[in-house]
C-alpha cells in the first residue's frame, strides 16, 4: 500500500470517530489532568480520545439495540438485517439484562438473564475496541497532519521519515483490526447460545459463522511482505 493510499485510510478513520461519537462530549467535557500519555497524543487524537471515552461510559448504563445496525470489521458487516429480519421490531438488551423488544420486556428465566448479560458484554467488548481503535486513528491522523510539513520541506530524507513513520502507525492500526477478529468468535457462541435459549431473540441472530471466519484473512496477507518473500524463494 503507497504513502497516499496509507494517510487517506488515517485520516478516513479520524473522520468515522468524529462521525460514530460527536465532538459535543469532548468539547464539553470538563479540563483533565494532562498525563504523559495524553501529551504524545496529536490535539485530533486527544479530542477524539476524550469523545470515545464519555460514548463508552454512556455504552455501559444504556440500552443495547440489536438486530438494527452492523458492526464493520475489515470491510465485512456484522448484525446486518437482510431481507429476512428488516421487518422485525426494534430490540434492545437492557443493562440488567432484559430482552425488549418495541420496549415492551420479554418473560426470561434467571438463566436466558444470564445468557442476554453475557451476549451484551461481548457486544460492548467489540464496540469499545473499535472505539479505541478509531481513537488511535484520529491521533495517526492528527500526528500525519502535523508531519505534513516534513515532506513539503525535508526533501528526501524528510519524506522517508514520514513515510516510514505513518507505516508504523499504519501497523499499528492492523493489528488493533486483528484484535477486533479474536472478539467475535466468542460473540458469535453466545449469540447462538442465547437464540437456542430464548426463541423471542432467534430472529436476531444474524451473524454467521463464515463472516467470523472471513474476518481478518486478508489483514493476514500483506503484499510487501509476500513480494519480498517470493524474492527470496
Amino acid at each position: 500500500m503507497n504513502i497516499g493510499t496509507r494517510v487517506a485510510s488515517v485520516l478516513s478513520i479520524a473522520l468515522l470517530c468524529v462521525l460514530a461519537v460527536g465532538c459535543d462530549g469532548a468539547r464539553d467535557a470538563r479540563p483533565a489532568v494532562t498525563t504523559d500519555a495524553d501529551a504524545e497524543k496529536s490535539f485530533i487524537g486527544r479530542q477524539a480520545a476524550k469523545a470515545i471515552a464519555e460514548a463508552s461510559r454512556k455504552l455501559e448504563t444504556e440500552n443495547i439495540s440489536i438486530g438494527d445496525s452492523h458492526i464493520t470489521v475489515n470491510g465485512s458487516q456484522y448484525f446486518s438485517r437482510d431481507r429476512s429480519t428488516g421487518n422485525l421490531p426494534k430490540a434492545e438488551i437492557t443493562p440488567r439484562g432484559e430482552l425488549l423488544i418495541e420496549g415492551e420486556p420479554v418473560s426470561t428465566t434467571a438463566g436466558q438473564r444470564e445468557l442476554l448479560l453475557a451476549h451484551r458484554r461481548h457486544l460492548l467488548d467489540l464496540a469499545q475496541a473499535g472505539m479505541a481503535m478509531g481513537a488511535q486513528g484520529a491521533d495517526i491522523a492528527g500526528s500525519a497532519l502535523t508531519g505534513i510539513g516534513s515532506v513539503l520541506f525535508g526533501g528526501d530524507e524528510g519524506r522517508r521519515a514520514y513515510e516510514q513513520r505513518i507505516e508504523a502507525e499504519a501497523e499499528k492500526l492492523k493489528r488493533e483490526a486483528t484484535r477486533l477478529c479474536t472478539l467475535l468468535p466468542p460473540l458469535y457462541d453466545s449469540q447462538q447460545a442465547l437464540a437456542a435459549s430464548l426463541p423471542a431473540f432467534a430472529p436476531y441472530a444474524t451473524m454467521s459463522r463464515d463472516e467470523v471466519e472471513e474476518c481478518g484473512k486478508d489483514l493476514d496477507t500483506d503484499p510487501d511482505a509476500d513480494a519480498a518473500s517470493g524474492s527470496r524463494t
